[in-house]
């Protein structure tokens, strides 16, 4: 899979809003935790008066923002896969997702451009030359932009760890600064999760449309 594809840019594009949103909910989620005895007891100077405690954490989350943009696709594939050498799921297109999902006819697609490769290299390859015949196709764009906000929530929320979960330490008690960096961190998880699944979703819906003659 290379992240390079055909509309990957405006893709990405078309997922900038749902993406500052999750900032903008990471960083007022901060901020309530961190007041909420104030909260609880209606202080509401203390609020008023207390943003600027939170404003480190709140420029840590527009510099997560803005690394999330400069980090290439490659590193982000190696963190939602775990695998260094050919991260991408299309390295097992053929050997492995495409076999499990009963969406795909692996018997068309060995017809059509058989024998399928085994080495991930291969497969990627042939995989993405697969991809970029439908990759205007209303289905493809639909699975292709989840795994693509799903992979940078994925990073997104891992560096958030780090940022807020620091931030937490130095302005939160520790019994709340702990359940709060466990949130983070299964925020994180399950966004990994969620872009995991997408991109073998991706990739197998590729298959699955070119073995059906598409």
């Amino acid at each position: 899979m290379a992240e390079a594809a055909v509309g990957s840019q405006t893709l990405n594009e078309n997922n900038a809003k749902s993406l500052f949103a999750v900032l903008a909910l990471n960083a007022a989620a901060f901020y309530l935790v961190e007041h909420a005895m104030a909260i609880t007891v209606g202080d509401w100077i203390a609020l008023a008066t207390g943003w600027m405690s939170a404003l480190p954490a709140g420029v840590g989350v527009v510099l997560t923002g803005i690394l999330n943009a400069q980090i290439g696709d490659e590193l982000k594939a190696r963190m939602v896969f775990l695998r260094w050498r050919f991260p991408y799921p299309g390295s097992e297109a053929f050997s492995r997702y495409g076999p499990r999902d009963p969406r795909v006819d692996m018997a068309a697609l060995s017809t059509a451009f058989g024998p399928l490769p085994t080495e991930r290299k291969e497969q990627n390859a042939l995989w993405y030359r697969l991809y970029r015949t439908i990759a205007s196709h209303p289905v493809i764009e639909h699975v292709h932009r989840k795994f693509l906000f799903a992979r940078d929530y994925s990073f997104i929320s891992l560096i958030l760890v780090v940022i807020l979960g620091a931030a937490a330490a130095v302005t939160m008690p520790i019994k709340t600064a702990a359940i709060y960096v466990i949130v983070l961190v299964l925020q994180w998880a399950l966004a990994t999760r969620a872009a995991n699944v997408s991109g073998h979703r991706f990739v197998t819906t590729v298959l699955a449309q070119k073995g059906a003659g598409n």
